[in-house]
């Protein structure tokens, strides 16, 4: 006998906290239903995912990148695919949150726009003091503010739209992203950096956002569901991963291992060697400090750091255009699958990735939800366990041990723990009342119409099986209010 995997709930958070598969619709005699569901699978992938990043940030993996067959690299797995998993589950939730804004009337669009313009917002602010915090972590929440906003203006485009869009950022964008890096050769400010050429490029991101939205209008409540995202995302992981191995030698061969520095650098997959200042020899380069992190470069590489260097003094725009070799760039971008690295087959390869871990939690949670409730219980706090994470990062957790490893596993447990008790008497998570405040804020959303929303709620949930969890409905403005 299994075991449901959707609960009556009012407080189903989104990556941000917010309520997922909530809000008031009309019903088929003109009236106003309210449906609320919680897919507990999608908070335990959410909640995989911020282990995954926690991993990450705490550099467990430092060795070569993963190979099935060598058990020692495994722990990458950690790397990038943490956090392109938590983009996918933005779009779900989303999906689930906002459904029925494609049936929505122009007062109830406005309202669900300027909703998610409000949590954008808070957001945004809250990666801004996170990374005041001086973690040295390459902070995601600044771009998923950009993407909520970006949101704003797409959840109620049709799904063949979304298909469309998501497939040309994924396919197209990166490779236009190089040209663009290479036609720009001393690009620079904190705009570019945001969207376009740090860790976090917007094809990317953007590319998972519509994905997770197409895969959040399914009916996740279905094991065949399930199923065919497990099998179709390993599929798709398999073969781009696959492929990738396949096209490295030819991308050594051109040269072009070191084309994508820029991503790189930045990125906490990176493994670096550590050496006392005293015993290297930087006589000849140029070096430059920023977030934590002194990089060294010779004159002919600065422009690939933003940098005016010797080796363009007397170049020609055309000459230093062609010196870095344009198609070459574009052919990495297509063909890279590492971390970071923001390349066609990596999005592709770990967003089926992602799409498979999604599918295998949802048949979990089917059968065996109580297992995995600690780790649901964490996924359903992930702004405040975001920021938790990073705070113990300044902390120094990294260094408490002599294995990363250890405090990895041991924190996660306790902030397992820590999310299911807080969860369990308080419901929502600090950080995650005051996105729903700034979403309330911006809708102008009152508190007596909130009140009335949620006891309403309350009497017309009866059994978790009624409707399918994953069924889209329309926000109204006093949804997820709290």
């Amino acid at each position: 006998m299994s075991t449901p995997h959707i609960i009556p709930s009012p407080a189903l958070p989104t990556a941000d906290g917010s309520e997922v598969g909530s809000g008031d619709r009309p019903d088929d005699r003109g009236g106003v239903r309210a449906s609320r569901r919680r897919i507990v699978g999608v908070d335990v992938a959410r909640g995989l995912a911020l282990v995954g990043m926690f991993g990450a940030h705490l550099l467990v993996a430092s060795g070569p990148g993963f190979t099935l067959s060598d058990p020692s690299t495994w722990l990458d797995i950690v790397n990038g695919r943490s956090s392109i998993l938590f983009a996918l589950l933005a779009g779900v939730s989303l999906a689930l949150m906002t459904g029925g804004a494609r049936n929505a009337t122009p007062d109830e669009l406005r309202t669900i726009r300027l909703r998610l313009v409000g949590r954008g917002a808070a957001i945004f602010v809250i990666g801004l003091v996170v990374e005041l915090l001086g973690s040295g972590i390459a902070v995601i929440l600044t771009l998923y503010g950009v993407l909520y906003i970006l949101a704003a203006f797409t959840v109620h485009l049709r799904t063949r739209v979304l298909l469309i869009a998501g497939g040309a950022l994924a396919i197209l964008g990166p490779p236009l992203l190089a040209l663009i890096g290479v036609l720009s050769p001393d690009q620079s400010g904190p705009g570019l950096s945001l969207v376009l050429f740090g860790t976090y490029p917007i094809t990317v991101w953007a590319a998972l956002l519509c994905a997770g939205l197409v895969i959040g209008r399914l009916d996740l409540t279905r094991v065949k569901t399930a199923v065919a995202m497990l099998v179709c995302g390993g599929v798709v992981a398999i073969g781009g991963y696959a492929l990738g191995a396949l096209l490295a030698p030819a991308q050594l061969d051109a040269g072009m291992s070191n084309s994508s520095v820029n991503s790189s650098v930045s990125s906490s997959s990176s493994p670096l060697s550590k050496s006392p200042g005293e015993d290297v020899d930087l006589s000849g380069l140029t070096c430059e400090k920023g977030d934590g992190i002194v990089v060294c470069f010779t004159p002919e590489k600065a422009s690939l750091f933003g940098g005016t260097g010797g080796g363009d003094e007397g170049q020609s725009y055309v000459e230093r255009v062609a010196s870095q070799d344009p198609a070459a760039r574009m052919l990495e971008a297509i063909a890279s699958v590492s971390a970071h690295s923001g390349g066609v087959l990596e999005v592709l390869a770990s967003g089926g990735f992602a799409v498979a871990v999604l599918g295998l939690c949802l048949i979990l949670t089917r059968y065996a939800r109580w297992v995995v409730l600690p780790l649901a219980a964490y996924g359903a706090v992930p702004l405040t366990g975001y920021v938790v994470q990073a705070i113990l990062i300044v902390a120094g957790a990294a260094t408490w041990l002599s294995n990363p490893v250890l405090p990895w596993i041991a924190l996660s447990l306790l902030m397992m723990a820590g999310a299911l008790i807080w969860t369990r008497t308080l419901g929502k998570g600090p950080l995650e009342r005051l996105t729903a405040r700034a979403a309330d804020a911006m809708a102008l959303t009152t508190k007596s119409t909130s009140k009335s929303a949620r006891k309403s709620a309350s009497t017309s949930i009866t059994e978790p099986a009624a409707e399918p969890a994953a069924e889209p409905t329309a926000e109204s403005a006093a949804e997820e209010a709290r």
